[in-house]
């Protein structure tokens, strides 16, 4: 699903206790029989799916992310994912289909291309360090935010606010702000 297709469309709707990023990868580990069917969809249609964190009753957060396979691999009965973000949506409704969450989604414009500023040039090396890739020094702000974000060892709903934030120089003040605070701690 892209910008310019119908964002009408129902999608698939992974309810986790975690957050996902535009642009961060993430790991899966998937053994119940109804996300293993809905995953061999997503594979076979070549179809993203979305990411939620979920909320009392099973309910999704009105924001989340579209989601792409990666990877696979299987080990000992479990399926392992490694999915990649893609763009944020809002759920515009949803509801239950044969034991798997479904939703109707708007996807949100990307952000835009922003330098990353000089006050946050100590965050290259890290940047780095997560991605495995001397290349991760050069990006921009929106992508460097998110993936800095889905490394962050906060709490989910401290993520989900990051992942609401639709300045990605404001998403990297607050990663910076976040990081000092637990470096002082």
């Amino acid at each position: 699903m892209t910008a310019q297709q119908d964002a009408q469309e129902w999608i698939d709707l992974f309810l986790l206790s975690s957050v996902l990023f535009p642009n961060a990868r993430m790991g899966l580990r998937i053994f119940e029989p109804r996300y293993l069917d809905m995953v061999s969809r997503a594979m076979r249609s070549g179809k993203p799916f979305g990411i939620c964190l979920a909320e009392a009753e099973s309910a999704p957060v009105p924001v989340g992310t579209l989601a792409k396979i990666i990877d696979w691999n299987s080990e000992n009965g479990l399926l392992l994912l490694e999915i990649e973000g893609m763009q944020r949506f809002t759920v515009q409704e949803w509801e239950q289909a044969n034991d798997i969450t479904i939703g109707r989604v708007h996807l949100w414009p990307e952000e835009p291309t922003l330098p990353l500023a000089f006050e946050h040039d100590w965050l290259r090396p890290i940047l780095q360090q997560i991605t495995e890739d001397p290349a991760a020094q050069n990006l921009d702000a929106s992508r460097a935010g998110m993936i800095l974000a889905q490394a962050l060892p906060v709490r989910a709903a401290e993520k989900q606010q990051l992942l609401l934030l639709q300045d990605p120089l404001e998403r990297l003040r607050r990663i910076a702000s976040i990081l000092h605070k637990q470096a002082t701690s």
